[in-house]
């Protein structure tokens, strides 16, 4: 009985492991998307071509809208028991609140607006720092234990999905998310069929579509 009882904590650790670092894996895929957008966007002139500066701005938006809202209800609890500074995420929680009263600001402003480019850049700066901050603390003070991991990746993936299919953003990185999980043995989601092409603006960044769509 003993010896069953440990392998089974060693067995669930190395799961738990997995799904933790699948979590992470998914967070900084999303922040360095977001990151590209924010760079891609000073290179364009809102006057010059207000159609594609509006596009990339809106659907920036709503990808921070489901970052945030999946930290916000799954990842931030279960990292609360899993790291030595708990205030982190007190801090993290408070700046997603001042990054949502600029985001609230963007969704109400067009290209044509005067401060609409500034917003959107200051937001941008905003978040970066914001990113530094959760990559450069809270994921490294991450431990295998305090959370049970491989439950808290299968509900962010579902919910993820969910909100991307609600937004009509493209589900490139769940795909791909998925496919990882399967290697490791993890909940594989699917039924994302066709949305890939929902925002044919945005799948133009991932070569690996192609490949991340066979099962």
């Amino acid at each position: 009985m003993a010896t069953r009882s440990s392998s089974g904590r060693s067995n669930s650790g190395r799961g738990a492991s997995g799904a933790k670092n699948q979590i992470v894996a998914m967070l900084k895929a999303d922040h360095k998307k977001v990151k590209k957008a924010f760079k891609d966007f000073g290179k364009m002139d809102p006057q010059e071509d207000p159609q594609a500066c509006q596009a990339l701005v809106e659907q920036t938006l709503a990808e921070v809208d489901v970052h945030a809202e999946l930290e916000e209800q799954m990842f931030y609890p279960a990292a609360r028991g899993a790291i030595k500074e708990e205030d982190l995420i007190d801090e993290a929680e408070v700046e997603h609140m001042t990054a949502k009263v600029l985001i609230g600001q963007l969704k109400g402003m067009g290209p044509g607006d005067e401060k609409y480019a500034a917003t959107f850049k200051v937001l941008g700066e905003y978040i970066n720092h914001h990113i530094e901050e959760e990559e450069g603390q809270i994921f490294k003070q991450l431990g295998q234990s305090g959370a049970e991991w491989d439950v808290v990746l299968e509900e962010m993936q579902a919910q993820r999905e969910q909100l991307m299919q609600e937004k009509g953003l493209p589900a490139e990185e769940e795909t791909e998310t998925s496919a990882r999980a399967s290697r490791v043995g993890a909940p594989a989601r699917s039924g994302t069929r066709g949305s890939a092409e929902a925002r044919p603006q945005a799948s133009s960044k991932s070569g690996k579509s192609s490949s991340s769509e066979k099962k």
